[in-house]
């Protein structure tokens, strides 16, 4: 089953609402609170998507986080890249792109390598053309993901 992690989904969850705030600076409590997730947990994400540079962190008594990016330019691609590594559907596939993932026993005889890297690319290109502000526009979101728009 392919899946988005927790750690995905409450880097999406923040993220969106920092967007849907943008102009004002929001407090990981806030974040946390209103959407009943891991308070800890979810400071380890924002921390790292401030890393990343996709996320701003200010000081302050007015202090907390906002988008370094704008959500249209925020791509599903970078924001998974950034909370989780490259995206790899398989054990190949990662140890192509850099990931440590361990090392594939059927390489050498595999018949599906070549065909699950070239799914894997699709994918990618897939999460590379939908933005967090698709993510918050369903009619958006439809248009870029639908049978025309993907190529198939």
């Amino acid at each position: 089953m392919l899946a988005l992690t927790k750690k995905t989904e409450y880097a999406l969850i923040a993220l969106t609402h920092l967007a849907r705030h943008e102009g004002r600076s929001v407090s990981a409590r806030e974040i946390a609170d209103h959407y009943r997730v891991p308070l800890s947990l979810l400071m380890n994400i924002l921390k790292t998507l401030t890393q990343r540079g996709l996320a701003r962190s200010i000081r302050g008594a007015r202090g907390g986080y906002i988008l370094a990016v704008p959500a249209c330019e925020l791509t599903l691609d970078e924001i998974i890249r950034a909370v989780e590594g490259p995206v790899c559907l398989t054990q190949c596939v990662a140890e192509t792109a850099g990931a440590p993932r361990g090392t594939c026993e059927v390489k050498p005889a595999c018949p599906v390598r070549s065909p699950v890297h070239k799914v894997n690319e699709k994918v990618k290109d897939l999460l590379g053309r939908v933005s967090l502000a698709d993510l918050m526009d369903d009619r958006v979101c439809a248009e870029v993901v639908s049978p025309a728009a993907a190529g198939a």
